[in-house]
This record gives C-alpha cells, sequence and structure tokens, in this order.
C-alpha cells in the first residue's frame, strides 16, 4: 500500500530553527490545523511535544481534542465554543453571543486583510462585554495578509498592528485587567523578521520544512518533513504507439515497461502533472514507465507545487488521512 514517511529528524531541525529565530521555543506555537498540513495531527503533535513545544493552533474543537494531552495551550481558530479546556478565538462581533463564563478568549483584530476580525473601533466594546460574561481575554491576535510576498505590505500592517496594541494596553489599564499575549507572525513573518516583538508566532508551513516566499528573502534552513511512496501492482510490457490509461492520452515512444502503482486522486493525489507520469491520473492508481517495486511520489511538494501552478500548501494538506504515515 501507498504509505508516507515523516522525518523526525527534520521536523525537529525545523523547529529548532526556528526556535533560534524567535529566541526560544516557548515563543513558537506550532500550526497543525487539517491535519498538520496532510501530516498526521496526533502524530506531529506527538513529535511537537516530545521536542518540547507548548503551544498548538487547529482549526476546531474536533481537533483540539484528539491533541490535547500534548500541550499546555491549544488555540483554536474557527471554534463553536462549547470548550471552556482550550483558547478560542473571536472572530466578530456577531460570536460574542456564544461566548461563556470562563472560557479563555483571543480576540482577532483586523489589521488589513479584511477576511474577519474584530475593527479597531468596536475594541472597547467587544472586551468589555467579554469582561461582561466573565470569560478571560488570553490573547490577542491578527494576520498579516502579504508576509510571503515582495512588497512592503507588511511593514504597513506592522503599523497598525503596534498602534492597536498601544490601545488595547491602555483599555486593560483603564479596565483594571492583566494585559493578554498578543501574537501575529505566520511563517513568512518569523522567517522575514530579524526580532518579533510580540510573545509568540504561529508557525504553520514552515515547521514542515517550506516557505512560498521570493529568493530575494534570501534562503531559509529548512527540510521537507514528509515524503509519499507508491507501492506496484503490477508491470507489462508494452510496444511502441501502445496508449495507456483513460482516454488513452499516454502514448509510448518506444517499446517499454510500464508499471502501475497503488495511488490516486482519491489519496489526494492531484490529476494535473507530475514528473513521468505515463497517462492520466486514475482514483486509485498511476502509470509510470519502468519496473520499481515502490517509487517516491512526492519527495519536494515545492516542485510539484510549481509543476501545477499552486503552492505546497495546497498539495500537503489534499494527502489522504487514511495513507499510513510512519516515522523515519
Amino acid at each position: 500500500m501507498a504509505y508516507i514517511t515523516i522525518s523526525k529528524s527534520n521536523f525537529f531541525h525545523n523547529l529548532k530553527f526556528l526556535s533560534y529565530k524567535l529566541g526560544s521555543k516557548e515563543k513558537l506555537a506550532v500550526v497543525l490545523k487539517d491535519n498538520a498540513y496532510g501530516h498526521g495531527l496526533t502524530l506531529m503533535a506527538k513529535l511537537s511535544n516530545e521536542f518540547g513545544i507548548k503551544k498548538a493552533v487547529v482549526k476546531n474543537e474536533e481537533e483540539a481534542q484528539q491533541i490535547e494531552k500534548f500541550f499546555e495551550t491549544i488555540i483554536v481558530l474557527n471554534p463553536n465554543f462549547t470548550s471552556k479546556k482550550y483558547s478560542l478565538v473571536l472572530n466578530s462581533k456577531e460570536k460574542l453571543k456564544d461566548i461563556k463564563k470562563s472560557q479563555k478568549i483571543h480576540i482577532k483584530i483586523d489589521t488589513g486583510m479584511h477576511r474577519n476580525g474584530i475593527v479597531i473601533d468596536e475594541i472597547e466594546t467587544v472586551i468589555k462585554e467579554i469582561i461582561k460574561k466573565k470569560a478571560k481575554i488570553e490573547g490577542i491576535l491578527t494576520h498579516f495578509r502579504s508576509a510571503d510576498e515582495l512588497s512592503s505590505e507588511l511593514f504597513w500592517q506592522e503599523k497598525q498592528w503596534e498602534e492597536i496594541k498601544k490601545k488595547i494596553k491602555k483599555i486593560c489599564s483603564i479596565l483594571n485587567i492583566p494585559i493578554p499575549l498578543f501574537h501575529s507572525a505566520n511563517s513568512a513573518t518569523t522567517l522575514r523578521k530579524s526580532f518579533y516583538k510580540d510573545d509568540f508566532s504561529r508557525c504553520g508551513i514552515s515547521i514542515y520544512g517550506y516557505h512560498e516566499m521570493p529568493t530575494v528573502y534570501g534562503k531559509f534552513d529548512l527540510k521537507p518533513v514528509l515524503k509519499l511512496y507508491a507501492q506496484k501492482i503490477s508491470t507489462r510490457k508494452l510496444k511502441k504507439g501502445s496508449r495507456v490509461g483513460y482516454g488513452g492520452v499516454g502514448v509510448l515512444k518506444k517499446d517499454s515497461f510500464v508499471s502501475t502503482y497503488d495511488i490516486g486522486y482519491s489519496d489526494g493525489f492531484l490529476r494535473n502533472i507530475y514528473p513521468n507520469l505515463l497517462g492520466k491520473v486514475s482514483m486509485d492508481s498511476i502509470s509510470l514507465l519502468g519496473d520499481k517495486e515502490k517509487v517516491c511520489i512526492i519527495d519536494d511538494a515545492k516542485e510539484i507545487a510549481k509543476l501545477n501552478n499552486t503552492i505546497s500548501y495546497d498539495i500537503l494538506v489534499k494527502l489522504n488521512k487514511n495513507i499510513e504515515r510512519i516515522v523515519k
């Protein structure tokens, strides 16, 4: 059967590199949402815990439940506000009605991405309402929209963020409540900044060995963690001109051995372009030239992404949860 290998040494290498950039591993929160970007949620949570990471970020409470034993803090980005165990992100003023007593709330602030978050003119009202509900304001966060692009927008948005932090600290002082934790950086921001001011950073794609920034920002010592392998189902010798697969679009230029391997689009393997692919991707198989017993299908997701005019995230997160993942 097809399988995925997870390199523990590469993962730890990436965590060490990012921890060094941030100043300590305490300032690193690992983003494990969407099955840890295809790497396996509980597996990557366990490895993160082994390295000494205390904070994780997930999409919902269901993901949080699966990894709660591995972390001191779990931040849920899109909560339904049913739990008091985790740190829940408030993405809009409308969701205030769902907050319950004693819940730990992180308030998302819109500093320019305009995807979600509280606008700054509403922040004092929102803080007062959370206090009224007797919930705890544990954190304040934002998200930078262009940190991985060749532009100065990161610095413009950071300026908005710094002004907002000052305003929130002043509000907290007036209301006599503790100043919450601040966090804003994603992977790209963490890699670009020589010094990060906030309390911790939320790193996703970089912990898995990738970034999507232009080369002008330099080279970063990150190593891909995941490899995808497929195993041979069958081999046959076909003559020149033979047409392989659906639609017969794979045409042999000479007499060749052709093998079928146990990976397909049902496993999250895109139907578009892959190196050495012969014909179309089937639901459960692909055909390749040669007769190897197993083949490495994904070694570097970024290279596959370029061929498909997409990004490494898109390749990784689609990998089926049911594919066996093995730590090497």
